[in-house]
Order: structure tokens, then C-alpha cells, then sequence
């Protein structure tokens, strides 16, 4: 089922489109504090161009305590500024959207609408989405300590919560990049308690039409 920490990968993702790519973690070298201004800029710059942006996608989440991974498919759209919606088809049905004024959830059968001004929690996320897109998280130094890593292939930034209640939720967030185009590549992020949840996307199809229904429970 979906959670928060879930809630908040999923803006995470909403940078770019995805592009596969194999990359070693060892083979990096922090850059430059610079260097790094220079790429948060270069990777802003990138996002103001996203206006609509479609997926499919594949989680897998790794628990601390056990060998077993956990595999769920779905979908994922996004229209700006701030209209989401988080399809798990595979292997379950579970939705989440966000409509800029509405949170709705759908469970097979069930569907529930939150409204978004009476939850501090969801108005944060509505505004994660929109800071992703724009590409203002990597400039949020208010709620995280951010670093970069890169080699001849990728950026890597690595997202460390000093909010209380974020540290609660995650050790630290990764976000990689294909240095070329400055599209991300992937989404890690590992909890407290060592569990890892790693999203990765296939099928991306940016700034193309998309209609009012995908925004709708059905």
C-alpha cells in the first residue's frame, strides 16, 4: 500500500523523464561546491521545460530483515503545476492523485477524498510535486543537506533530511541523473531501519496531451 515515504519518492521522480542506464556508485567523486551550484542549475533549467509527463513503472523494495524483494508495477502521470496521479496495477490496485485541491485514494471499491487544506501533511507533499517539477528541491536547503557525486555517465544527489519528522522517514535519498541529458534515471531511497526502496521507469512520454480522466477515480 501506498505510504508517505512512498508519497514523497514519487515527487521525487517528477524532475524528468527516465532514461536506462548502468552506473557503479564506486567509480563517483564529489564535485566541487561550484560544480554543484552549476548542476542544480543546469538540471532547473531542464525541468521548467516539463509540462505533462507519463510512465509506466516498476518498485522494488528490499526489507532489512528479509532475503525477498517486494515487486509492484504501475503508472504515473503528472500535469503541471500540480496534478498527479499514482497507479499500482501489478499486484495489486491501488491509486493515489493529488488534483491541486483534492487527495483521492482509490482501493479496489473504496475510494476516499481528503481535502487538502486540512491536512499539513499533504499540503507539504502538494508542494514537494511542485518544487520537483520546477526543480526547487535540490535548492531546499531548509529541509535537506544535498550532495553531489558524479563520473563520466552520471550525477548522482544525495538527499539527507535534517527535518525531524523527514529523518523519521528517511536515511537519505538518492536521485541519479544521465549527465548528458539531465534526466533521471532512478530513485533510491533508504529508511531508518535499512529497508531500500528503489523505483525505476519505462515508457516515458513527456509534454503530450493528457486528459481530465486520468486525474479521476474510475
Amino acid at each position: 500500500m501506498l505510504n508517505i515515504r512512498s508519497c514523497f519518492l514519487i515527487c521525487c521522480l517528477l524532475f524528468f523523464q527516465l532514461s536506462t542506464f548502468n552506473f557503479q556508485l564506486f567509480a563517483q567523486q564529489p564535485v566541487s561546491a561550484q560544480r554543484q551550484q552549476s548542476i542544480v542549475s543546469e538540471i532547473s533549467a531542464a525541468a521548467q521545460a516539463i509540462q505533462t509527463l507519463q510512465c509506466t513503472f516498476t518498485q522494488t523494495k528490499e526489507l532489512s530483515i528479509m532475503d525477498d524483494k517486494m515487486v509492484s508495477q504501475g503508472t504515473m502521470a503528472f500535469l503541471r503545476p500540480d496534478k498527479l496521479a499514482w497507479r499500482y496495477t501489478s499486484p495489486y490496485d491501488y491509486t493515489f492523485i493529488i488534483t491541486g485541491e483534492k487527495v483521492l485514494i482509490g482501493k479496489g471499491k473504496s475510494k476516499n477524498s481528503i481535502d487538502l487544506q486540512s491536512s499539513q501533511a499533504f499540503q507539504g507533499l502538494a508542494r514537494l510535486i511542485a518544487g520537483s517539477v520546477t526543480g526547487k528541491s535540490l535548492t531546499q536547503t531548509r529541509d535537506y543537506d544535498v550532495s553531489i557525486m558524479a563520473d563520466d555517465k552520471v550525477y548522482i544527489a544525495k538527499l539527507t533530511p535534517k527535518d525531524k519528522r523527514l529523518k523519521k522517514m528517511f536515511a537519505n535519498i538518492r536521485l541519479t541523473f544521465n549527465r548528458a541529458s539531465h534526466t533521471m534515471q532512478q530513485v533510491e531511497m533508504l529508511e531508518p531501519g535499512g529497508d531500500v526502496t528503489t523505483i525505476v521507469f519505462q515508457n516515458v512520454k513527456q509534454n503530450q496531451p493528457l486528459s481530465d480522466k486520468v486525474f479521476a477515480l474510475d
